[in-house]
């Protein structure tokens, strides 16, 4: 049998501009009392660039996009990369230090390498360090970033990596928003819920207090979450809904063993939802960015928040997540990618990382709080490359440098102010929300406080 050849791709970073990322999304839009809406406004939350669109009299809709990038003007402009679906070759690079990430479809980092330019060329086989789907290089120095789409037939640049994720706006109407699995999808079915005549409805049957072990597909995947229901949830008035993300090689039962949170929302009332992580290099992880799963966990997170809100009697503009360490970073990473559904954040012993920092571009500003010991010996209160994760050196930004961070996503104005309890929050933020750092002076790798965590998280509704 012979060996299947593939021409190496030969291309420049910086060349003539050519369309590269396209998508379509075609439905109908119906009222949760029935019937179609016409003129729901439907545009593109993670790509505002794009232009909105309504639904016709029958609520249908049909929305397409296709980008031009522009030739990338960056210094990188003179490297060569050739591809072939196997052996990537990068010529003409010069001195300095650059960073390699390659990226799925959804561009998620699935390996990086720091490399040098002293030799002008670098060779990687990636079928050896991969088995996910390449479909993108980025290259970074210290202060330039170009990312390539490494396609069957050609090397070019992109510029949107993610899915869209579409937004169904009217007066009258709860927001929607609808995250798309693929580039192109059709006979796509979105119910807004009518909130001018229809009070927020109940489940007709009321959950029994306990836990109950629940099962969700997502990507194909078998998913499984625990929902909890405290005594005093009685399912005649909505009540918030709070996500609890466990830590890195934890569990859901474990999580609902040891958070501090259940004891603070079941006088409440409150559903909490313990979610359970896929295996990992360290057992059950989340998908942060940079590692630690492969799974598709942001979707997970939404599909488990739509799937409660039919159980149980949720107030969907009172949502929150929280987690510990690893669980801690998925809180963040909710807060960057699923601000259109949760209204607050409390995340623990876990920052922003360097490596996703970039990516996180929340829809709209969100409320967070975070709580980090100085003595913390797994997540270093001061920030810098970590080994925590096995084989998958991550660069957390630090306590502060994430407070610091938030506070410019959230663009928050002024100095913050210290209480008692050693908080230290922005309070002059965009739409009224909050950023807190807790600082707990010693300690170690702790839990938050839920004592200080829950009445803020509360404190905040989506708007």
């Amino acid at each position: 049998m012979g060996v299947r050849l593939f021409p190496l791709v030969f291309t420049s970073i910086a060349f003539t501009a050519s369309a590269l990322f396209a998508f379509s999304i075609s439905g109908s839009v119906s009222s949760s009392k029935g019937g179609p809406i016409e003129g729901a406004a439907v545009s593109v939350l993670n790509i505002p660039s794009i232009s909105s669109v309504q639904t016709d009299i029958n609520g249908n809709f049909s929305l397409e996009h296709t980008t031009s990038i522009q030739p990338n003007q960056s210094g990188l402009k003179s490297w060569k990369v050739k591809w072939n679906r196997q052996f990537l070759e990068i010529e003409n690079i010069h001195s300095g230090s650059f960073q390699l990430s390659l990226m799925d479809a959804l561009g998620k980092v699935v390996w990086e390498d720091r490399i040098s330019g002293s030799n002008g060329h670098y060779t990687l086989d990636v079928s050896t360090i991969s088995s996910f789907k390449v479909s993108f290089l980025r290259i970074k120095d210290s202060n330039k970033e170009s990312t390539l789409l490494l396609s069957k037939e050609a090397v070019s640049t992109k510029s949107e990596v993610l899915l869209p994720a579409i937004l169904f706006k009217k007066t009258g109407y709860q927001d929607t928003t609808y995250t798309m699995s693929s580039e192109n999808e059709t006979n796509v079915s979105i119910v807004m819920r009518d909130t001018t005549t229809e009070v927020l409805a109940c489940p007709s049957s009321v959950l029994a207090p306990g836990d109950q072990n629940k099962t969700i597909t997502i990507d194909g995947k078998s998913r499984q979450y625990i929902l909890h229901v405290p005594n005093a949830y009685k399912g005649d008035a909505p009540v918030p809904l709070v996500v609890d993300f466990h830590p890195i090689g934890g569990s859901a039962s474990g999580e609902s063993s040891s958070s501090p949170y259940k004891a603070k929302t079941d006088p409440e009332g409150v559903i909490t939802v313990y979610p359970n992580g896929l295996s990992g290099p360290m057992g059950n992880a989340w998908d942060v960015g940079p590692c630690c799963s492969d799974a598709n966990d942001t979707l997970f997170a939404r599909k488990i928040v739509e799937e409660v809100k039919k159980l149980a009697c949720i107030d969907p503009k009172r949502v929150y997540a929280t987690g510990f360490s690893m669980g801690g970073g998925m809180s963040h990473y909710t807060a960057c990618h699923l601000a259109d559904i949760f209204a607050a954040v409390a995340p623990a012993a876990f920052d922003l990382l360097k490596e996703n920092e970039g990516a996180c571009k929340p829809v709209r500003p969100i409320s967070v709080i975070s709580f980090r010991s100085t003595g913390d010996f797994v997540v270093n209160y001061n920030g810098g490359l970590s080994s925590v994760v096995q084989g998958m050196p991550i660069n957390f930004l630090g306590a502060e440098g994430t407070h610091k961070k938030w506070a410019e996503i959230n663009k928050c104005t002024g100095s913050p102010a210290t209480d008692k309890n050693g908080c230290s929050t922005y309070s002059n933020c965009a739409d009224g929300v909050k950023v807190t750092l807790c600082t707990k002076q010693g300690g170690g790798h702790d839990y938050g406080d839920a004592n200080v965590g829950w009445p803020f998280l509360k404190e905040f509704t989506l708007p």
